[in-house]
């Protein structure tokens, strides 16, 4: 009877890894759990050619939203292991968990295959408001409390930033929630909020034409696209906990064979270093930033720490 379980030991081994040199024999999905044309879609699609072709396989981008997310995070997350189905991860597969009941976590529930890019947040006010620095904008704010307000969708890099920035400097500040960016752009260009935090590309061309003032922006080195913009530490308002910004990642559901995460490791690293999806993605203000498996987990396990304490300090609750 050893002997029998031996030989079928064996064999199951041998299959396993015959079936890993054969992969991909067929397209790979990327499922993105936000609707097309934001700003997890646009990259996915920028980068899914390439990434593709290192492959050897095409890449089928398929957009499931809803339920901030979740929705499709727990469809890759029950889906076999097999490397055909991917997904498309931002910051909130890290903080959803402290935010929604799910069926998954991150260390668990996922296989990481490697960061795609990071994009910084730029503090922006209205410029109707006398404030041109971040010490401005606190003193202001310190010296009428629970009259500055601004806007984001709800659990968002976009709510939790000022969040971070409240907490730091005991800011009395008014949070307004929006079903997504677009309307809280419009009421900050309307002086009806007085400040907000957007990612470069949203914000770049209104502070171009003078209708936002940008005051600081997050990371630790300014942006290309706005090289005289001074990071918050730069300010002297440092904000440890917005070291990223937002940030982009591929997962693939737990338990993948190790072959067929190299592969995927790989073929990702290879599509982030093409020069046109550098060149396409710099343009887009996305920051290419390719990472090993082990890295990318290690970062996702700190990011989902230290917004579970941003939420919980902050008492955010989800819609």
């Amino acid at each position: 009877m050893k002997m029998l379980l031996a030989l079928v030991a064996l064999a199951v081994g041998l299959c396993g890894r015959a079936w890993s040199q054969q992969y991909p024999s067929q397209p790979v999905h990327v499922i993105v759990p936000m609707a097309a044309g934001g700003p997890t879609d646009i990259l996915t699609r920028a980068v899914s050619m390439r990434f593709g072709e290192a492959l050897g396989q095409q890449m089928v981008i398929e957009n499931r939203g809803g339920a901030g997310g979740t929705i499709a995070t727990e469809a890759v997350a029950k889906a076999a292991p097999d490397g055909y189905t991917l997904l498309a991860a931002d910051l909130t597969i890290a903080s959803t968990p402290s935010l929604y009941k799910v069926s998954y976590n991150l260390r668990d529930s996922f296989s990481p295959v490697g960061l795609m890019a990071l994009a910084p947040l730029v503090l922006v006010v209205n410029t109707s408001l006398p404030v041109k620095s971040v010490k401005e904008l606190v003193n202001l704010a310190h010296s009428q409390p629970g009259k500055l307000s601004y806007g984001a969708p709800t659990a968002t890099p976009t709510h939790f930033g000022p969040e971070v920035l409240k907490e730091a400097y005991a800011l009395d500040i008014m949070f307004v929630p929006y079903k997504g960016i677009a309307p809280a752009l419009v009421d900050l260009i309307g002086g009806r909020l007085t400040f907000a935090m957007l990612g470069v590309s949203g914000a770049k061309s209104h502070i171009e034409s003078g209708k936002l003032r940008v005051l600081a922006i997050t990371g630790t080195r300014r942006a290309p696209a706005l090289p005289n913009v001074p990071t918050f530490a730069e300010a002297g308002f440092p904000l440890a906990e917005m070291d990223y910004g937002a940030w982009w990642g591929i997962v693939a559901p737990a338990g993948l064979p190790k072959d067929v995460l190299r592969k995927l490791s790989d073929a990702l690293g290879k599509a982030l270093a093409a020069p046109d999806v550098r060149a396409r993605l710099t343009a887009l203000n996305y920051d290419p930033h390719p990472t090993t498996p082990e890295e990318f987990g290690v970062m996702m396990q700190k990011e989902a720490v230290k917004w579970a304490r941003v939420i919980e300090r902050a008492g955010i609750r989800a819609d």
